[in-house]
């Protein structure tokens, strides 16, 4: 992928949906310390007044999740028994992380499926959206039309903790082009132009600015 078409997407996407990105924003501000310890992480404060009702309202999955009986505490205490895995992937870059490294992919693969194994809540749209808040950094989001999207390149990619692990690969790839596609044409360092599109884009990760780019490829918008 060109630089210029990772731009002119995410762009359009900012266009159209950044007055809404307060509440991304503020989601991930109020998880700070859980992102840093899943250990701290408290049912009340954290999974019912920040994750639910992000999933509700920016993640626009309120017939799924807004409905009464989930079992809340059950991703509560999935997530706080997750901590050990999710400390090995902590302080990683998007850009260099080795998603083939057999500790990296095993406890990708355990997150994806203990919380895709929590009724509702773990629905494939709903996982990688809960695993994006407690580390921005490394998970992507997805739903089904760009899971179709990627399986289009990549016929391994499926709902599935293998499927989602090789989504990752594929959007690392893309963003990765995007960006050495920059550094060859302005002769800047790899880091540089990461920093750069981090602050052109009110410093979101690159998982989150790959995201951008997905969402406008797979829901073009109608004229």
């Amino acid at each position: 992928m060109k630089y210029e078409d990772l731009i002119d997407r995410v762009n359009i996407n900012e266009e159209e949906f950044g007055l809404v990105e307060c509440v991304y924003f503020g989601a991930i501000k109020k998880l700070e310390l859980v992102q840093k310890d899943l250990n701290k992480l408290d049912d009340i404060q954290h999974v019912r007044r920040v994750i639910k009702p992000f999933l509700i309202q920016w993640g626009m999955m309120g017939r799924v999740v807004g409905r009464e009986g989930l079992d809340w505490k059950k991703l509560g205490e999935t997530l706080r028994l997750l901590e050990n895995q999710f400390g090995k992937l902590r302080n990683k870059k998007f850009l260099t992380i080795n998603f083939n490294e057999e500790n990296i992919s095993n406890n990708i693969r355990e997150i994806y499926q203990k919380i895709r194994g929590i009724r509702y809540i773990g629905g494939h749209t709903c996982t990688p959206k809960i695993l994006h808040l407690l580390n921005p950094e490394i998970f992507v989001m997805w739903d089904e039309e760009i899971r179709k999207k990627y399986h289009n390149k990549n016929g391994r990619i499926r709902d599935s903790p293998e499927g989602y692990l090789e989504f990752l690969k594929e959007a690392q790839k893309e963003l990765k082009e995007a960006l050495e596609d920059r550094q060859r044409n302005t002769g800047k360092g790899l880091d540089d132009v990461e920093e750069e599109i981090r602050h052109k884009y009110k410093n979101k990760t690159l998982a989150r600015i790959i995201d951008e780019y997905n969402w406008i490829v797979a829901h073009p918008l109608k004229e």
